[in-house]
């Protein structure tokens, strides 16, 4: 079964390493992922290749990894008063994930610490957004991701 996935093409090796984790589960699941990128390609624009991706898909799945990260110190007086660290996902995290909302396929939003905004945002979607360490290996197997995991799944296979 296709699932869209929503991911940069490249993350830290942190990042990849639990990733790379979390894809042969997906694919214990009978999950073939699609997305643009890493390894996947089109002639066509890539908003017309990820909506054709996104229509041949049972659902998505759209994780949140940091891209930019700003960090900067509020001062007065010389002194550190306020330490701000800002975390931004991929703008195609923001773009795929609405098309995959209008396309009304079952969603799962999962993002890294401190990503917000947007899809990334609480009941946007009319989902909920599970905030986990993707960093982390085997963060998909805490009990936080697999009950949302297994209600999107049962959505998925009934054609939702």
């Amino acid at each position: 079964m296709n699932i869209f996935l929503s991911r940069p093409t490249k993350v830290g090796a942190a990042y990849e390493a639990a990733y790379q984790q979390f894809e042969l589960f997906l694919g214990t699941q009978g999950f073939t992922l699609k997305r643009l990128g890493g390894g996947n390609f089109s002639k066509k624009a890539p908003l017309r290749a990820v909506i054709d991706l996104i229509e041949g898909s049972a659902g998505a799945i759209i994780l949140g990894y940091p891209q930019l990260e700003f960090s900067h110190e509020v001062r007065r007086s010389a002194e550190v008063q306020n330490k701000v660290s800002t975390v931004i996902p991929t703008p195609w995290n923001q773009i795929e994930g609405a098309l995959a909302y209008a396309s009304e396929k079952p969603i799962l939003v999962v993002a890294h610490p401190g990503i917000s905004g947007g899809v990334f945002d609480h009941g946007i979607t009319g989902e909920g957004v599970l905030h986990l360490d993707l960093s982390e290996g085997g963060w998909f197997e805490k009990p936080e991701f697999q009950q949302p995991f297994a209600e999107w799944l049962a959505e998925v296979k009934d054609g939702r």
